[in-house]
């Protein structure tokens, strides 16, 4: 399957996730919890960090998916295609990508919690060595709808956050720099 994802990513600052939910848990559709696996990879030809893609394989709650993403196409939401296939064996096919001469980049590890509120999609993010985010996608949305939620989003639940186009991956690579010259000095 392909699309264009289009979702604004906000790093939480207060309240917690958990007041958040609670916020929210009236008048908006539970959808489920996930348990998150992302062993991301890049390619031994094209770095996918220059070119602005990326390859997963997500294990969610036993569901595996590979995903390619292409470059974002915006610079006020995280918009960008997305191809994806659904695999039977986690093991096996990232077997086959590393005998390919892909290479495992990071892993990205999280817990997200899925709401629903008319054509919306609330995600709930607590990810290991990052903290709280909120990802906020439009289904069938323009950016200009999506960013207008957002913020009747964020006013009224009283939301203090960080918006940022970068990708789990591309803040645990950041954080993962901090952590290692923070540990040199």
């Amino acid at each position: 399957m392909s699309y264009i994802e289009r979702e604004i990513k906000l790093r939480v600052i207060s309240p917690s996730l958990e007041e958040i939910e609670e916020r929210i848990r009236n008048n908006y559709t539970f959808i489920n919890e996930e348990h998150q696996i992302d062993i991301y990879y890049n390619n031994p030809i094209r770095d996918f960090r220059k070119s602005d893609e990326a390859l997963r394989l997500r294990n969610t709650n036993g569901k595996v998916i590979l995903t390619y993403k292409g470059p974002k196409q915006s610079k006020e939401t995280k918009t960008r295609e997305e191809i994806e296939v659904e695999v039977s064996d986690l093991h096996k096919m990232d077997l086959i990508l590393r005998k390919l001469g892909f290479i495992r980049s990071f892993q990205v590890e999280k817990i997200r919690k899925n709401y629903k509120y008319a054509d919306f999609i609330i995600s709930l993010d607590s990810i290991k060595e990052l903290g709280e985010f909120i990802e906020i996608e439009g289904i069938n949305k323009t950016e200009k709808e999506l960013i207008s939620f957002v913020d009747e989003f964020v006013k009224k639940h009283q939301i203090q956050y960080e918006k940022t186009i970068k990708s789990y991956l591309e803040l645990l690579v950041e954080h993962a720099k901090k952590t290692n010259n923070s540990n040199t000095h």
